[in-house]
């Protein structure tokens, strides 16, 4: 019997605590809206609902990003847009200066209209939103320019995650905005020397200056330089086919890079009767054109200067240097009777220049820069005669050839760096030319170099230090080393190195594998005065521990004083750190370069050599326009031009490499367009995160319905499922009552 009551009990009380925990379970149903509370409950609703869970957050985190990096972008492209209209505002007021009714007065007025044009551009380019600059890469602290263009951000993009393992650009760094390249505009060149007809006393008569054109013959251009008296008849002598004279034929030298980023060396000679076209069509033919393709443009402008276009669109290698030698004689009859004597022996006037050239050449111990100061005696038909040869330059820059001597037309990579304040730096980019990307410090000098190899290849370092001492070093590139004469005569040798594996000593460095970091070095050494006292003597290319760290030591000590690195245009850069305006002077260039030309005699079929493997600084022709662009620096030259007044390349002007008016009106179309694009590309950023966004609204929300559907609770039937389990609760809390109520007189 009490048996059965304690049973009965016990059911009853888990009768009672089943419903409780029922009704506990279904309130928190009702107050929560969620079918399960804990995961125990029930595993699989619990799995589902956190994953969903976890979507909808990643999914917000997207929503979120996307959203912030919209609104930089549009901040971005409100202040591209911008940046477009300044520079074409930039344009109007270039196009109003050229034109010719500009006193000096207006075009200084114009010209401090542009700068204040450019000072609002940087500050433009200097935007930030919520203390965030738009234009400085990953560093969005730091204010990206200064009104010189100097860039002090980086060229890291900023990324949204716009899903898994999925990631979407939403910045312009300042890089790509003020220094990248377009790769649908060619590289533009220009000489800056105008031919014209020197038949004419100009300087006397300036109103007698004529530019030649492509039908212009080439005597013109040497006019009155056949003789030192100018005493030839512009008629007569020039023009009448009965008395015209039989003038010597002109040497061409032209030396430069083609397209492709091979360099090369050539002479020929031009004939007195020969066209502009002609001398054209042959440097046309240098660069690879034949008569069925052509991979330059080669013309004559309306200054007479000669423009060449690189056809392959992205290309920044094209290079161009010429000058012209022509036999010159003392006067009119001194001419007349060299003529007569070839014509007895039965030579032409080409074998003369031949005679002449080899004469010259062996006087200036083979050195063609200073032909044009050589005075020699040939011999014609047994007579001799004394010729000296007038040079026809090219082109003019305000720089110091190696000698220490100003530049003429026939000085071409054989000059000082330029200067500017405590920095020295190469004008000659140095450009990859596989990819036609600038140079690095990390970038191999095989993967520069203009020829096949290296072998041969050695480079000259004419160097006054920041202290003032003199170097002369030779850079044996093909041998992996580089040497020096000391002050007591003594040949200081040292192998061009780098670490070895174990990281204890050094291991010389193979002649393909020598960095520009490691050219970098040899030039900070003499730069800072840190020079190898003694040889260090490699075996079997091994370097001992000692070497190594002496070495090492003096290239840490040259860091002290002298920055060598790559600048943002692939060209070298030494600075002074301790110097506001240093007294540094270095000339880098190939050993060669002076004397390696193809030799007498010469004939109208061009001879070509191999030209320099490297150029680092050079009294080049001008670049008009460019794939790359450095906009700041651009626009600062457009002013220069406004200021000078000239049209075009002057080289009689301050500047004799500034482009001039005309260049600066190709080149400003150039930046409108650059700038333009990256509108564009911000434009794109913005769509293709814009779409994103939108996507992720919408499947924010699916996932959302499907948790909804995973582990919400269903209201009406919760309530239903309420009412029946508090009904079964009252019953059993009633049947439980009944039961503790009965007693044994009930039994009995």
């Amino acid at each position: 019997m009490r048996v059965t009551d304690k049973l009965n009990f016990t059911n009853s009380v888990s009768t009672l605590m089943g419903a409780q925990s029922n009704l506990t379970k279904i309130s928190d149903q009702l107050s929560s809206g969620t079918k399960i509370q804990n995961s125990y409950e029930d595993a699989s609703i619990y799995i589902d609902s956190t994953r969903l869970e976890y979507e909808i957050a990643t999914i917000t985190q997207v929503q979120e990003a996307t959203s912030s990096s919209m609104e930089m972008l549009a901040n971005t492209m409100t202040t591209l847009e911008d940046m477009v209209q300044l520079l074409e505002n930039f344009k109007v007021k270039l196009t109003q200066a050229a034109s010719d009714t500009n006193s000096q007065t207006s075009r200084e007025a114009i010209a401090s209209e542009l700068e204040l044009i450019i000072e609002s551009f940087v500050q433009l380019a200097n935007t930030s939103v919520n203390g965030q600059y738009l234009f400085s890469g990953s560093q969005v602290n730091v204010q990206p320019f200064d009104l010189q263009g100097n860039y002090n951000g980086d060229d890291n993009t900023l990324n949204v995650v716009t899903g898994a393992g999925t990631q979407t650009t939403y910045n312009i760094t300042g890089w790509d905005l003020m220094y990248s390249s377009d790769s649908d505009y060619s590289k533009q060149i220009t000489t800056n020397v105008s031919f014209v007809d020197n038949r004419y006393d100009i300087i006397n008569n300036p109103e007698d200056e004529v530019y030649l054109d492509e039908e212009s013959s080439w005597y013109q251009l040497i006019g009155q330089q056949y003789v030192q008296d100018d005493s030839l008849d512009v008629d007569a002598d020039f023009e009448y086919d009965s008395t015209r004279l039989d003038y010597p034929a002109s040497t061409l030298y032209v030396q430069g890079v083609r397209p492709n980023g091979t360099s090369f060396k050539s002479a020929v000679l031009i004939d007195s009767e020969d066209s502009i076209q002609d001398v054209l069509d042959y440097i046309g033919t240098l660069y690879g054109n034949t008569t069925t393709s052509k991979v330059v443009e080669v013309s004559i402008n309306n200054s007479g200067q000669i423009q060449i276009t690189d056809y392959k669109s992205g290309n920044n290698l094209l290079e161009f240097h010429a000058v012209a030698y022509t036999p010159q004689v003392a006067d009119r009859t001194t001419l007349t009777n060299l003529i007569e004597a070839a014509q007895v022996e039965g030579i032409s006037m080409d074998d003369v220049t031949n005679r002449a050239m080899d004469a010259a050449l062996v006087a200036s111990g083979g050195d063609y820069t200073i032909l044009g100061e050589q005075t020699v005696v040939i011999q014609v038909n047994g007579q001799d005669f004394e010729v000296s040869l007038n040079q026809t330059n090219f082109i003019h820059s305000n720089m110091t050839d190696a000698d220490g001597n100003a530049t003429d037309g026939a000085d071409y990579d054989n000059v000082y760096f330029e200067k500017d304040g405590n920095t020295v730096y190469g004008t000659v980019s140095q450009i990859i030319r596989d990819s036609s990307e600038y140079a690095t410090d990390s970038t191999k000098l095989s993967e520069v170099m203009a020829n096949d190899s290296l072998a041969g290849t050695t480079l000259t370092l004419n160097m006054t230090s920041r202290g003032g001492i003199n170097y002369e070093v030779t850079i044996d590139l093909e041998n992996s080393s580089f040497s020096y004469v000391d002050a007591n005569n003594n040949i200081i040798s040292v192998p061009i190195m780098n670490v070895s594996s174990d990281g204890t000593s050094g291991v010389v460095t193979a002649s393909n594998d020598i960095t520009y970091k490691q050219l970098n070095d040899i030039i900070a050494l003499f730069a800072s005065d840190n020079v190898p006292t003694a040889s260090i003597v490699a075996n079997n290319n091994q370097i001992d521990a000692a070497d190594w760290e002496t070495y090492q030591q003096l290239l840490t000590d040259s860091k002290a004083t002298i920055e060598v690195n790559m600048d943002y245009q692939g060209r070298i850069s030494v600075t002074d750190k301790l110097s506001t305006n240093t007294r540094m002077e270095i000339a880098l260039y190939d050993s060669s370069s002076t004397t390696s030309f193809p030799q007498p005699p010469y004939t109208n079929t061009a001879s070509t050599i191999d030209g320099s493997n490297f150029v680092f600084s050079a009294n080049n022709a001008i670049t008009i326009d460019e794939p790359s662009v450095d906009i700041i620096k651009d626009l600062y030259a457009m002013v220069d031009a406004v200021r000078s007044g000239n049209m075009r390349a002057d080289s009689e002007s301050s500047d004799p490499r500034n482009t001039g008016l005309q260049g600066a009106l190709e080149r400003i179309d150039h930046l409108i367009d650059h700038v333009s694009k990256k509108n564009t590309v911000s434009g794109t950023y913005y769509t293709t995160i814009e779409g994103v966004n939108n996507r992720v609204a919408v499947l924010k929300v699916n996932v959302q319905t499907m948790k909804s559907e995973v582990n919400d609770a269903d209201y009406a039937e919760t309530i239903i499922n309420l009412i029946q389990t508090q009904t079964a609760y009252q019953a059993s809390m009633k049947a439980t009552t009944t039961l503790l109520q009965l007693s044994l007189l009930n039994y009995m």
